[in-house]
């Protein structure tokens, strides 16, 4: 095996990529939570893939963790692909940035296109237009892994400059780093039965329960996998989430969810 994929993921959309890219290079899928929980990371092979999605027009802040945990990124053969539900704006610019801050740099950079959900905003889109993402993914998939099998390198997908200039250069620099405080906007209703599920999907160990309650922690990464997981629709986000659908990728059950989560 000359391939390790390693994902993150909230709602499913970047594990499902994560998967596929995994069975079309013969790799090996970890999550990036979990191999974090283990301290430094050794990557065992030549290869290496991140999967992860686009947060605020730019790069989750659990990836930069992984990416510094990892101690021989300079000899890697590096690919990413983000998923994104509105643009993808410079987050592969932003990870090779990154990166080459810790010894590694990008071979090429991927963006997929899947259905949106950040329910604080808006609720799920039609299932007629998520189909036609998952069927344009299912042709994409096959032109990444060529690159990835044959080692290729160059392509670094984004948006416009003015997207990413305005977007992933000014705002996401201005507000990623407020990420882990957003969760005091996080509360339950009173259709919770206490069942717990929500600390459980939390990929960073961010939620505790009290009496049946969840609480958060401040150390969230925004994933909402909280929100979108919880089998009663009883976590809210602010004012407008009561009645808004929730999402997740239909091909990802609770238990690939449970199984990211940081041991």
């Amino acid at each position: 095996m000359k391939t390790e994929v390693y994902y993150f993921t909230g709602t499913g959309n970047s594990l499902v990529v994560a998967k596929d890219i995994a069975r079309e290079t013969k790799g090996e899928l970890i999550s990036i939570p979990e191999a974090l929980s283990k301290g430094t990371i050794k990557v065992n092979t030549k290869v290496l893939v991140i999967v992860f999605p686009v947060y605020m027009w730019g790069t989750p802040l659990i990836i930069e963790e992984f990416i510094k945990n990892i101690e021989n990124l300079h000899d890697k053969y590096i690919y990413a692909i983000v998923t994104y539900g509105g643009m993808p704006g410079a987050a592969i610019n932003i990870l090779d940035d990154k990166l080459k801050s810790y010894g590694g740099k990008l071979a090429a950079g991927f963006t997929v296109k899947m259905p949106g959900n950040y329910t604080p905003m808006y609720g799920a889109i039609p299932e007629k237009r998520q189909k036609k993402m998952f069927n344009d993914w299912s042709k994409k998939v096959k032109i990444i892994a060529e690159y990835i099998n044959n080692e290729k390198q160059g392509k670094k997908e984004t948006s416009n400059i003015l997207v990413n200039l305005i977007f992933s250069n000014l705002l996401y620099n201005l507000s990623a780093k407020h990420i882990p405080e957003m969760d005091r906007n996080f509360w339950k209703d009173d259709k919770c039965d206490k069942c717990g599920i929500c600390q459980k999907v939390c990929p960073v160990s961010n939620i505790e329960m009290n009496n049946g309650t969840p609480v958060w922690k401040s150390r969230c990464e925004q994933c909402l996998a909280c929100l979108q997981w919880c089998p009663q629709q009883a976590i809210q986000f602010g004012k407008n989430t009561v009645t808004r659908k929730r999402y997740h990728h239909p091909d990802i059950e609770l238990s690939d969810i449970l199984n990211q989560a940081r041991k």
